[in-house]
């Protein structure tokens, strides 16, 4: 009964995501029932294409992370730092928007966790919001706020202490801008698909050290280091 609630919720987030962009997946270590998980994480956005004549979007962001498993197989996910924006391109003008508040949320379900093997599947969900500065240019007061939404499936082999990760993700980056506190404009992503790559690399029996790339739907990396208990 337990697999077919799992299977359940992965099927209906994949739909969910049809119209859904791309926060970090966090890989596929995740802590068992009981246990946390804690770090710090930097996530860059080289460059976010959006629809239409809109250019792209830049963003820099930093968290605190903490991770509670709820479950062996689910996992709750929670962050909180800074980030800031940068719009470029397109239609409206460039601005830099100085770092403000960013967070995000989001679970983790261990689909297989085949010890013998050494092999991990992890499905999930995550969102992050970045509300940067506001920017007065030419005149007018100009505020943005970058949203990502996202389920994600990868898989991992361990190879001595490196965890090799590969995966799909399905998202949604949503860039809200306001000019004048009036004049609010959603800008909608290019691609709404993506891959993922990347490692775990284990320093102590509970420290890691990851990395992880993206591409299609974005160029981005992130990277971070965290401590399991």
């Amino acid at each position: 009964m337990r697999h077919i609630k799992v299977y359940g919720i992965i099927a209906a987030l994949l739909l969910a995501a049809y119209s859904l962009y791309a926060a970090p997946t966090d890989g596929t270590k995740i802590p068992y029932k009981g246990k946390y998980a804690t770090g710090y994480q930097n996530n860059i956005i080289f460059k976010h294409d959006l629809a239409g004549n809109y250019g792209n979007v830049k963003s820099d962001q930093h968290y605190y992370t903490l991770s509670y498993g709820v479950f062996d197989w689910l996992t709750l996910d929670g962050k909180i730092g800074f980030g800031n924006v940068r719009e470029k391109g397109g239609d409206h003008p460039k601005v830099m928007h100085n770092y403000g508040f960013a967070g995000g949320y989001g679970f983790r379900l261990r689909v297989l966790d085949d010890d013998k093997n050494k092999v991990r599947v992890v499905t999930g969900f995550q969102h992050t919001s970045t509300h940067p500065a506001s920017r007065n240019l030419n005149g007018d007061k100009r505020e943005a706020i970058y949203e990502d939404w996202q389920v994600s499936l990868t898989a991992s082999k361990d190879i001595g202490r490196i965890s090799a990760f590969a995966g799909t993700k399905l998202s949604y980056g949503n860039l809200i801008q306001r000019t004048n506190e009036i004049d609010r404009k959603n800008r909608p992503p290019a691609y709404y698909a993506g891959l993922v790559l990347g490692c775990d690399i284990k320093l102590t029996k509970n420290t890691h050290v990851s990395v992880e790339s993206h591409f299609i739907d974005e160029t981005s990396l992130s990277s971070g280091i965290y401590y399991m208990f």
